[in-house]
């Protein structure tokens, strides 16, 4: 599905490479199960009221449920309009998949006219509309004349527009965009929701079940829908998430996991032109070790499988046969009008999906998926997102391309050229907006979340935890053995010049699983590839022990150090170790920080001599030569740490179970919201929150509050009448004093190549992805809606042939400071980069701006990425 994709997913898009991210229905192989008739269909919805059960049996075993939003009570049961709950859900706007809307943060609460979201009447809908909207503020200006249609120069220096022109710039009027995927672009036509549940929300295993309704249900029965509407409800990977949680949050798509419960092509309902008419499509995409005759095993970087067409023809896991045949995932024919339930059902060794015919009604899957242990980023926690896209892949370009003779042939008459249909990214949208705009909306009842009572397996500590075998935890290296697939190690292979894999794999015997690297391009030097494992503290004064298992392909000798995660990159201790074709165990001197600060420890595996081999890795330690308690974590999201903290906390109403996950509450207390939207559900929890100015009374419905708000000073926290004085940004918290404070944000990466730019362009050969060249005086390269809360350092990764390059940092034109290249590096590309930094003292969110100051030589420096910290 879509994606907030990668640096690396921006660039294989660009590159030209194959389209399909989710195709989820794209394959014409004969689904496993037979297809439930409409009359099963409907009679099965019937029996499903909004207020669902807590408690199901599926297979004869029992689940509870963890978390429901069920939008305010039973489906039309007359509720009034109400804003989306937040402890649950986060909106975002990104640039993925050539769609063609801007998403925005709209609710019908206060926006009555022109919402994008609303909960109402029992039901959570997703509205898009066909507006421009210009959400990036990148360009700089003196005068309003300089900023084109529609734009302002504002006070901060930048041009601002009202694209549609109902008095309020467009960016105000945009969702966050975290700065970690592909931007969002202006000149979008259109503009829509979505919302995901990220550092919210996020469970591992369990049974997921959702009812929706797609776009245009209200047009006469047999009615064929407009083209170009794209709704998906699906999940991604915790482990890709935009902050620090309880999981590592550094993995970038498709290493994450993706599975596409619910998406829906609206075009495939056209039947003259896709006369099999499978427009409801499911899919799974992942990353696993490389097979012979796959995609993902060309060299110099991973791709994505899929159980669609796309990239390997399906695979053996679609079918849940591990050792069976290839199997893709069909679509499947609904009629569109109707509400459906879909449900997806996810334990240790599989997961399956379910439309219409639920599994503890004894139902079929429409698909089902075999984990296997080259699919173990599905057992890891994952998150819910929800949205409805406009054009785009698989809203009209991934249908590009089929046989035609004539335009008539083709969505929307688009060109038939060369006897292949050309449809662009927005060229099959044939929305009548006037007339039926205010269908282009996917609905939903109810989302819930269970879990099964008996729980699910944990993954067990790997002895390298325990150095001394007492029982307590004494290693710093979180995962040393890595029996958990999905923390640190999965994602941390640094390239400086060089290129290559890894992944963790099952080695089976007494060694089990190990993180397995292979490098394509060794670089010239051996740190060009890095092994880490980073962000850890070390306390100036204090005795540490360490050391590592590795076996190569080949016999060599591996440099290994402790050094500063941060520039000047200082190593305090190093050693090398020579290794063969079986494990070694290499032992590094003891050492003694003389300052307390984070370091990573580092296998250096590159150099020339080392192209197309491969390194592993096993027990990974570090700790004092005293063996004092360290934080232990494996298989656990929440409970003790063993060293007096906590794995995670739970949201209210759950606890933490036996097996390290958030569940439902032991107690035999059931929620009680039917007919509430707001208020206690009895249990601890909350039926739903009002708008500002309104107050729950006691039969749960918001009314106009009969007090007055108190908000004088405060920009947070409760208005003392049951609404709020607002929310604070992320990396924030509100005090008791109604104030919005700083945490200590997790580092960031802010991509060059995913910036907006101006006089300068992207291309490959940097350290991590693309980099920017053609960076002269009055370029700029700007990222929108970056949070500096926080951060007191800004470090670019730049390159030049000669010195004396310089930026400035600016942030909503205002100068920070100063980015100088004292020292020629060598060259534009990697290997020939280096970092410089600048400290900062700023706050909020904005646009962040490298600001080129002329150089004699024409081209400031290249710029791979700025890092905040």
């Amino acid at each position: 599905m879509k994606n907030g994709r990668s640096a690396a997913w921006k660039r294989l898009l660009l590159g030209g490479s194959v389209w399909a991210l989710a195709l989820g229905g794209s394959g014409c192989v004969v689904d496993e199960a037979a297809e439930p008739s409409e009359s099963a269909a409907l009679q099965g919805e019937a029996s499903l009221e909004s207020t669902g059960s807590r408690t199901l049996s599926i297979a004869g075993q029992p689940f509870t449920l963890s978390w429901e939003d069920d939008f305010g009570g039973n489906l039309n049961g007359g509720q009034p309009k109400s804003f989306l709950n937040t402890t649950y859900w986060t909106k975002e706007n990104l640039g993925v998949n050539y769609e063609q809307q801007a998403y925005t943060n709209r609710e019908c609460p206060d926006h009555p006219n022109d919402w994008n979201y609303c909960v109402e009447n029992g039901k959570l809908t997703l509205l898009a509309r066909k507006e421009p909207l210009d959400c990036v503020v990148w360009q700089q200006c003196t005068s309003s004349s300089q900023c084109g249609t529609n734009g302002t120069c504002a006070a901060t220096g930048y041009c601002v527009y009202d694209q549609n022109k109902n008095g309020v710039f467009d960016h105000e009027e945009c969702a966050p965009f975290n700065g970690l995927a592909n931007a969002p672009a202006n000149g979008q036509q259109y503009t829509s929701g979505r919302i995901k549940s990220d550092e919210k929300i996020e469970f591992r295993y369990g049974y997921i079940e959702f009812r929706a309704r797609m776009p245009f249900a209200d047009l006469p029965a047999g009615a064929t829908p407009p083209n170009g509407m794209w709704p998906a409800i699906w999940l991604l990977g915790a482990n890709g998430a935009i902050s620090n949680g309880t999981r590592d949050d550094s993995s970038g798509w498709p290493m994450q996991g993706e599975i596409d419960i619910m998406e829906y092509s609206q075009i495939k309902e056209n039947k003259t032109l896709f006369p099999s008419n499978e427009a409801m499509g499911f899919n799974a995409l992942w990353r696993e070790y490389p097979e012979a005759g796959e995609m993902a095993a060309a060299s110099g970087g991973w791709q994505a499988n899929a159980c669609s067409d796309w990239p390997n023809h399906g695979d053996a896991k679609c079918d849940g046969d591990e050792g069976g045949a290839r199997v893709q995932w069909p679509g499947r024919t609904i009629d569109y009008h109707q509400w459906h339930t879909f449900g997806f059902l996810w334990d240790e060794s599989a997961f399956k999906i379910y439309i219409d015919n639920m599994p503890q009604n004894g139902g079929t899957p429409v698909g089902t998926f075999s984990l296997g242990d080259g699919a173990t980023e599905f057992r890891q926690p994952m998150y819910l997102i929800m949205n409805n896209a406009v054009g785009g892949e698989l809203g009209c370009l991934g249908w590009s391309g089929r046989a035609c003779t004539t335009s008539a042939q083709c969505a929307n008459g688009a060109a038939c050229s060369g006897g292949k249909c050309q449809e662009t990214p927005s060229s099959c949208i044939n929305v009548d907006w006037a007339n039926q705009g205010a269908m282009a909306k996917l609905e939903v009842d109810y989302v819930r979340w269970y879990h099964r009572n008996s729980g699910y397996a944990q993954a067990s500590r790997a002895a390298c935890q325990d150095s001394d075998g007492n029982g307590t935890a004494d290693n710093i290296i979180r995962n040393c053995g890595f029996n958990e697939d999905y923390t640190y190690h999965r994602s941390d292979l640094f390239f400086e010049g060089g290129q290559g894999l890894t992944d963790i794999n099952n080695e089976g015997g007494t060694r089990g699983y190990v993180q397995w690297v292979r490098i394509d391009n060794g670089g010239s030097q051996p740190y060009s590839v890095q092994i880490r494992q980073e962000g850890f503290q070390l306390n100036a004064g204090t005795s540490y022990k360490w050391k590592v298992d590795l076996k190569s392909s080949v016999a060599r000798t591996l440099p290994i150090k402790i050094a500063q995660a941060h520039s000047p990159w200082n190593s305090i201790a190093s050693f090398n170790c020579n290794v063969g074709t079986g494990w070694t165990t290499c032992t590094g001197p003891n050492f003694t920080p003389t300052a307390t600060d984070t370091y990573k420890f580092e296998i250096d595996a590159g150099g020339s001599a080392y192209n197309n081999t491969q390194v592993w890795v096993d027990d990974m330690y570090l700790g004092t030569t005293t063996n004092a308690c360290q934080p232990e974590c494996t298989g656990k999201l929440c409970g003790s740490d063993g060293c007096g903290g906590t794995c995670g906390s739970c949201l209210s109403g759950t606890t933490c179970s036996s097996w390290g996950q958030c569940t439902a509450s032991t107690s035999t207390c059931t929620p009680a919201c039917s007919g509430k939207v707001c208020g206690s559900d009895g249990c601890g929890g909350t039926c739903g929150t009002c708008a500002s100015g309104q107050s729950c009374n006691t039969s749960g419905q918001c009314v106009p509050n009969t007090c007055t708000p108190a908000c004088s000073g405060k920009v947070c926290g409760s208005d003392g009448c049951g609404g709020t004085c607002g929310t604070c940004a992320s990396g924030q918290s509100c005090n008791s004093s109604g104030q919005c404070v700083s945490s200590t944000p997790t580092p960031v990466r802010l991509e060059a190549e995913n910036a907006t730019l101006t006089g300068c362009f992207a291309e490959a050969a940097g350290d991590s992805g693309g980099k920017v060249v053609a960076f002269e005086g009055g370029d700029t390269i700007c990222w929108s809606n970056v949070s500096l809360t926080g951060f007191t350092s800004a470090t670019a990764h730049v390159g030049a042939p000669y010195s004396g390059g310089q930026a400035q940092l600016k942030f909503n034109g205002t100068v920070l400071g100063t980015l100088t290249l004292s020292t020629a590096t060598g060259g534009w590309s990697s290997p020939n980069l280096t970092n410089i930094s600048t400290a900062i003292a700023s706050s909020g969110t904005g646009t962040l701006c490298l600001s080129g100051v002329t150089h004699p030589n024409g081209w400031i420096y290249s710029v791979d990425y700025l890092d905040l910290k």
